[in-house]
């Protein structure tokens, strides 16, 4: 057991520096590449994984002193890179304990899981720093998640179970999504001037369909309760934590949603199936 929990943790941290790679260019849509720093240089080996970077005190390309890397600015690797690391291999270990007693290491089951924490955890990054899901990571979730349902059919979601989840998912969030356009035009028209952002990105309708895919029903509903009061509440804090920085707020700051979509999701994958 200990041995299997040490490959899972070491299979989580290779993913995250396979995510930490996606999350630097599926945004700007760069062609992927070895790890680079942000000026473009390619890091050595030891500083591929952001763990390593850390330990091996290569954050930053070789500099001839401090005051270069000022002027340079942004080549310091960020906590991002180590973070999503051990997010992944804390997420597969959770992943693994919760199916370890119904299925071996290497089955379709485990490796699927494995595939949703890495999937999940690279949404979660990107959304956290651009503010958007990208449909390139969300659509081959779905299709992991459809194909989970059909060909394990003794594991929950059965393909019935999940289609309806991903009805159910997409129908409330898409209705919840217009609401928000409705309400941003008709604030617009009473304030006399166009209101940038919306409260609810089409991103997040698509991420909670693939939701009910990947949970089916009932426990779709699970995932949307969850997501929206962890969503209410996320929001609020964002709003007071702005509002004492800088003595107010703009309405409809575009505040991540897909961060509590997928800890959703992850609650109700790790306690309803």
């Amino acid at each position: 057991m200990l041995l299997e929990s040490c490959a899972v943790a070491i299979t989580g941290i290779l993913a995250g520096g396979l995510i930490n790679v996606l999350a630097d260019a599926l945004p700007s849509r760069q062609p992927l590449s070895m790890p680079r720093y942000a000026d473009g240089r390619r890091r050595p080996a030891l500083a591929w994984l952001g763990i390593g970077a850390f330990i091996f005190n290569l954050r930053s390309p070789p500099q001839p002193n401090g005051d270069e890397l000022e002027k340079r600015g942004g080549a310091l690797l960020s906590w991002r890179y180590p973070l999503t690391e051990i997010a992944a291999a804390l997420l597969m270990l959770l992943f693994y304990a919760d199916t370890r007693d119904e299925a071996a290491l290497l089955s379709t089951a485990t490796l699927f899981k494995f595939a949703y924490a890495a999937l999940l955890v690279l949404i979660t990054v990107i959304d956290l720093e651009h503010r958007r899901i990208p449909f390139a990571v969300a659509l081959p979730l779905g299709a992991l998640a459809l194909i989970d349902a059909a060909l394990i059919p003794v594991t929950e979601p059965g393909l019935p179970s999940a289609a309806i989840g991903a009805l159910i998912g997409f129908a409330l969030f898409y209705a919840a999504y217009l609401g928000g356009v409705l309400f941003a035009r008709l604030l617009s028209r009473y304030r006399g001037k166009p209101l940038e952002g919306s409260a609810l990105g089409f991103g997040d309708v698509v991420l909670m369909a693939v939701v009910g895919l990947m949970v089916g029903f009932p426990s779709i509903l699970l995932a949307i309760t969850l997501s929206v009061f962890s969503g209410a509440a996320g929001a609020i804090a964002v709003v007071f934590a702005r509002f004492v920085k800088t003595g107010g707020y703009q309405p409809f700051d575009k505040i991540p949603y897909g961060p509590f979509i997928v800890g959703s999701a992850i609650i109700v994958l790790l306690i309803g199936n």
